[in-house]
């Protein structure tokens, strides 16, 4: 007896990003050769948080042996169920039926308080973007997928088909995000920065430090004490520029009154990730951490100038790509991930050199769709907007007539050849004198009492032309 063909199909682009709240519609096709009695047919729609590992045998004391123990977690974060098709006995054709879903806001499961640990969540939360990894522990993987899935029971012998669709999902930010990023200062007090004095500075060390408590002038030359200051964003999103920033300021000359300055020399920029997957209990069951650095800017002998006061840039469209290895943090039952910015700048004063560092934690966010962000003008507070557009009288100061600078001009004419002007109007008062055209001309011309007239006389016998 054949078995009936069963596919599940999604309206719209397989690579569509489903979001909270978004449709997922489409059918089901159901193909039956010969009569069937089918038990029932049902729809599931739901997501899945499955993590795997192993672990070794120990046995004699610790030893491990070649075998090892396998671990695995599987948790529904929500399910929505419906039934197609009730007990019945199908003819031989072809069925269809249609199928809406909607993504919900959040998961349904809860768990105690101490059921993954503390890096986990325990509470219903935000449904986890879709998530695929394989951790360096033989056997280990994590996974986090949304599916639509049809479940064929057949009667008699109690058979099941079953197909289905994975879907992907992005959740969408819980904050209102900007078109830009917006930058955090930090102090590094603890990266506290004094060149040390040369030579002559040391033999006239207790003069200097007498003088410099009655001029204020003194105390601006001395040797600085630099205390640098961080700008980077806490929140980007794949697409948005990374603005990092450093401010170098003196505490002995605060305004800077000697104009003194530091060298950018070198400049690197690390994204770190860092994965988690828990199987079970904290405290009876293994965990696995996944970690990668990806040095992302590595420049040296900048030699660029930051004067103590001021700001200085340090990258320009510096972007995270929207690719598979750019998932958005988050935290769920048994997966977590997370990131964190790595930043190292090699400054130098007067040919000694210091080195600050700084690791912070980074959150990325989903890419807001273009449709979804907020109008640009609602941004550009900083700014002074451009004046509305009102309409003006035009001005009176035009131009010099073309005509009036290359006017026909006094030539004199050579014995067989008649000279006039090198250039004329195609409105010119000569046209219309010398053709006889008593219309008018509509452009401006040149005046009549400026043209030379030519005059016609019978030819002499000394064969030349006369001309006035």
């Amino acid at each position: 007896m054949a078995v009936p063909a069963m596919r599940v199909i999604v309206d719209g682009d397989s690579s569509k990003v489903y979001r909270k709240g978004d449709k997922v519609t489409g059918r089901i096709m159901l193909v039956v050769e010969e009569e069937e009695h089918i038990q029932s047919l049902k729809l599931v729609f739901g997501g899945n948080c499955i993590t795997q590992t192993s672990r070794p045998f120990h046995v004699n004391g610790g030893e491990s042996s070649p075998s090892r123990r396998e671990f695995e977690e599987k948790i529904r974060l929500f399910s929505q169920e419906k039934d197609i098709l009730p007990a019945s006995r199908l003819r031989p054709k072809k069925y269809t039926w249609a199928f809406e879903f909607v993504f919900p806001e959040s998961t349904t499961p809860r768990f105690a308080r101490v059921s993954h640990g503390a890096n986990y969540l325990k509470e219903p939360h935000p449904l986890p973007p879709t998530f695929q990894l394989r951790t360096n522990v033989p056997s280990g993987a994590a996974h986090i997928s949304y599916f639509v899935r049809a479940k064929l029971t057949l009667g008699g012998s109690k058979r099941v088909k079953s197909c289905k669709v994975l879907l992907s999902y992005r959740p969408m930010p819980q904050i209102v995000l900007p078109r830009e990023s917006r930058c955090t200062s930090a102090v590094l007090y603890g990266q506290t920065w004094k060149p040390a004095r040369d030579a002559v500075e040391d033999a006239q060390g207790t003069f200097k430090n007498v003088f410099s408590k009655v001029s204020r002038r003194a105390r601006a030359n001395s040797t600085p004490r630099i205390i640098p200051s961080l700008l980077y964003p806490e929140i980007v999103a794949p697409g948005q520029h990374i603005p990092i920033s450093l401010l170098l300021r003196n505490t002995r000359d605060s305004i800077n009154e000697a104009r003194a300055q530091c060298t950018i020399d070198s400049l690197s920029v690390t994204i770190s990730t860092y994965s988690t997957s828990m199987c079970g209990h904290s405290l009876t069951q293994p965990e696995d951490v996944v970690s990668k650095h990806v040095t992302c800017i590595a420049k040296t002998a900048m030699n660029k100038t930051a004067q103590f006061g001021v700001t200085s840039s340090l990258t320009s469209n510096f972007r995270l790509v929207d690719d598979g290895e750019c998932v958005p943090t988050f935290k769920t039952y048994t997966i977590t991930r997370r990131y964190s910015l790595g930043i190292s700048i090699g400054i130098k004063y007067e040919g000694q050199s210091f080195v600050i560092r700084s690791n912070t934690p980074l959150e990325i966010v989903s890419r807001v769709p273009r449709d979804l962000l907020p109008p640009a003008g609602v941004e550009a507070d900083d700014f002074d907007p451009l004046p509305l557009y009102a309409p003006r009288e035009p001005s009176k100061e035009f131009a010099p007539d073309y005509e009036s600078i290359f006017a026909v001009s006094k030539t004199i004419s050579g014995s067989n050849s008649l000279a006039l002007a090198p250039t004329y109007s195609r409105s010119s008062s000569y046209v219309s004198n010398v053709s006889g055209s008593s219309e008018t001309s509509s452009g401006a011309s040149t005046p009549a009492s400026e043209i030379e007239q030519p005059v016609f006389e019978p030819i002499t016998s000394s064969g030349g032309v006369r001309t006035c």
